[in-house]
């Protein structure tokens, strides 16, 4: 919608028009969650800079490098990335499927979506376990703090997508009515953008996580983030 088309909106003619309070609604959800992947994405951002630049001390150690280091054996985080992939693909079915909110394919793959997403999260917190259980704590070295760091405030995002998926599954118990169907819909689409961005944020930090100095040194020079 141009700025010019906002100008020229008669929000007093459109009280009595459902077809134009529905049009302006999805409007207002779609921009708002644009504003808070904005909000994510500088956050992880600023977050990613901070890491790179703090790579660039003496004291900064590899993460999969060798044997003994915590993110050499991925085999648990690719099982996680395998689990967030499945919720994309499931929670996209269900957006295709959401135009017949009651037939079985949208029920299972609107589900689905929800149990691959649960098992992501339980698979990063087996994760982190695991490396407890090794003696990687989180103030083990500064890589590793901003390994949870980074995949704990992912998860935490994980979990908001699961909680708006709830309120998807709400609306499919309701008894069936063209407003609810509306509704179902608007929310699903919505819970769609939302996992396939963090999917592909996932993706961003995972590469970023396990990839070598090297590279956080060509990033850093490239950039110009260089510790003076």
């Amino acid at each position: 919608m141009s700025l010019i088309a906002i100008l020229r909106e008669k929000p007093w003619e459109a009280v009595h028009n459902p077809q134009s309070q529905h049009a302006n609604r999805k409007y207002i959800q779609q921009a708002g969650l644009r504003v808070i992947l904005v909000v994510i994405s500088v956050l992880f951002f600023l977050f990613i800079v901070a890491f790179l630049m703090r790579s660039q001390y003496p004291d900064w150690q590899p993460l999969a490098e060798q044997v003994n280091h915590p993110l050499f054996d991925r085999d648990q985080l690719w099982l996680n990335t395998l689990y967030l992939v499945l919720a994309s693909v499931g929670i996209q079915l269900a957006k295709l499927y959401s135009k017949s909110s009651h037939s079985i394919s949208f029920k299972i793959t609107l589900f689905l979506s929800g149990v691959f997403s649960s098992a992501f999260i339980v698979g990063q917190m087996t994760f982190w376990s695991s490396l407890q259980t090794q003696g990687f704590m989180v103030n083990t070295n500064p890589a590793l703090s901003f390994f949870y760091l980074l995949t704990g405030l992912h998860m935490a995002h994980v979990g908001v997508g699961i909680a708006t998926w709830l309120l998807a599954v709400l609306f499919m118990t309701k008894k069936a009515s063209a407003n609810n169907r509306v509704k179902l819909q608007r929310y699903v689409a919505l819970c769609a953008t939302y996992w396939h961005y963090l999917l592909g944020l996932w993706a961003v930090l995972f590469v970023l996580l396990v990839s070598k100095p090297e590279t956080y040194n060509a990033i850093v020079e490239f950039c110009g983030l260089g510790v003076q």
